[in-house]
């Protein structure tokens, strides 16, 4: 599982083309929604199941995909742009 929290200073922006990395490889789509101002330390959230996402993603597949920085997949963000 990834550590939200760590994974909150990125340049990105709703909107913007990205690749994100899924089990079956690499899936382009775009930022729909940033909740970094929603995340709170898991120590505060009370459980340590079913942590928050930073990033809201339409895939380009018709999937909706919530994850975080360390999901998205830099090598190829020049591309997508």
């Amino acid at each position: 599982m990834t550590d939200t929290r760590r994974n909150t200073k990125s340049g990105r922006t709703v909107g913007e083309k990205v690749q994100v990395r899924r089990d079956n490889g690499v899936v382009g789509g775009t930022i729909v929604e940033d909740f970094a101002d929603s995340l709170i330390p898991g120590d505060r959230l009370g459980r340590d199941w079913a942590q928050p996402h930073r990033w809201a993603i339409a895939l380009d597949t018709g999937v909706l995909v919530f994850v975080d920085d360390s999901d998205l997949d830099d090598s190829d963000t020049a591309a997508a742009r």
